[in-house]
């Protein structure tokens, strides 16, 4: 990706207004735009891992309700940090995720209620949804002993 996104701006951007551009201007403006691309790649990659490691936890839906919520607190976060202006249409899809994130947990609460509720009671087992995934790490070490 570093290469191709190299490649792309060595085409395509006007390197001539380079030496104009206060970000690099100088050594220390250099060495700070360095370190802040450094940090925003880091947190970058660590949202990823995190992501992978919560799709291998949980299930797909799970990462996508988080998803749909983080963009419920960018709304927020541009309304009251950036006063952005709060219009009809952006309380609407607040409203809308507020009561779809709420109706997702209230059906996950009674789906484990009823797990637990049924206990020795039921003919086959419960399966614990955690049960069901496993971590790379463990099926290494699974398959060692086997």
């Amino acid at each position: 990706m570093a290469v191709a996104t190299a490649l792309l701006s060595l085409a395509l951007d006007p390197w001539d207004e380079f030496r104009e551009n206060q970000y690099f201007d100088n050594s220390v403006h250099i060495a700070r735009s360095c370190l802040l691309m450094l940090l925003g790649g880091s947190i970058a990659f660590l949202m990823v891992l995190t992501e992978y490691v919560l799709i291998s936890v949980t299930s797909a839906v799970t990462v996508t309700i988080a998803g749909v919520v983080k963009e419920a607190v960018t709304i927020l976060v541009a309304v009251l940090y950036f006063h952005d202006r709060f219009t009809w249409l952006k309380g609407y899809g607040l409203l809308i995720i507020l009561v779809g994130v709420s109706l997702f947990n209230w059906y996950k609460y009674l789906k484990l209620r009823k797990g637990h509720a049924g206990g020795s009671d039921m003919a086959e087992p419960s399966i614990d949804s955690a049960s069901k995934y496993v971590i790379l790490e463990e099926m290494d070490e699974q398959e060692d002993i086997i």
